[in-house]
């Protein structure tokens, strides 16, 4: 369970990371707006020097299918960056909460 929790706290970071990365972004543009998944990701893949978005694709199309490219993360690519890590991150924190309230002191537990 603190798993899940882990995942969905780092997911909405991510989340906030990009928020302030668009902030920041429509204050050298002007207008204010939201990136774009795949803009996003080829700009920290040039930033780092690596073709990851490039070898994703060629992957997926050579060895699973064109069709899974070009019917799912094409247009996944497309959603505003902030949205594909904003809904897991509030999925995985509504998962995995305790649903009990805090810890509950045991009525039997032969201590007295």
């Amino acid at each position: 369970m603190i798993v899940g929790r882990v995942i969905g706290w780092f997911l909405l970071f991510c989340a906030l990371v990009l928020l302030g990365w668009d902030a920041v972004s429509s204050l050298d543009n002007g207008t204010w707006g939201f990136a774009v998944l795949g803009q996003r990701w080829y700009e920290i893949d040039q930033a780092l020097g690596g073709f990851t978005l490039n070898t994703l694709q060629a992957g997926i199309e050579r060895n699973i299918s064109v069709d899974l490219w070009d019917n799912v993360f094409a247009p996944v690519l497309l959603w505003p960056a902030v949205a594909v890590f904003v809904v897991p991150g509030v999925v995985f924190l509504l998962l995995f909460r305790r649903w009990g309230g805090g810890r509950t002191q045991r009525r039997f537990s032969g201590k007295r």
